[in-house]
């Protein structure tokens, strides 16, 4: 059952991330000068443009990596870095609720990177495959 829950749980914050970056795409493709209105709606929030693109680089390859279980340890860290980020801009834009769950989300990813050993991951499927 702890293999069952190790896998959801790194799937399920995964999700958080590869579905959010898929909307965005979606809205970039779909709307007329869809990429400046997100990097209007970053600038809003005291951003540079500039963090568009290394926004949705690093939740698209991130995001997909933790959910195939690829380089767990790594995905997790850059994703708990990028979710303090957002905790910290959303704390200083006043907004205590969304800066409270990015720290939540903060806090899953490390425990995620202290225990990366979880069932039906690719680092798992190749470090089996190494042994035989």
């Amino acid at each position: 059952m702890v293999k069952i829950f190790g896998l959801v749980a790194r799937v399920l914050l995964a999700l958080i991330f590869f579905i959010t970056v898929l909307l965005i795409l979606n809205n970039i493709v779909t709307t007329p000068n869809g990429y400046s209105f997100y990097q209007d709606m970053l600038g809003a929030k005291g951003l540079p443009g500039i963090f568009a693109p290394i926004s949705i680089l690093i939740q698209f390859v991130f995001g997909l990596a933790l959910i195939l279980g690829y380089k767990i340890k790594i995905s997790a860290y850059v994703l708990a870095g990028y979710s303090l980020v957002w905790a910290v801009i959303y704390f200083t834009n006043i907004n205590l609720l969304m800066s409270l769950q990015y720290l939540a989300i903060t806090g899953g990813l490390l425990h995620l990177g202290t225990q990366p050993n979880t069932w039906m991951s690719l680092d798992n499927i190749c470090a089996s495959r190494k042994k035989k």
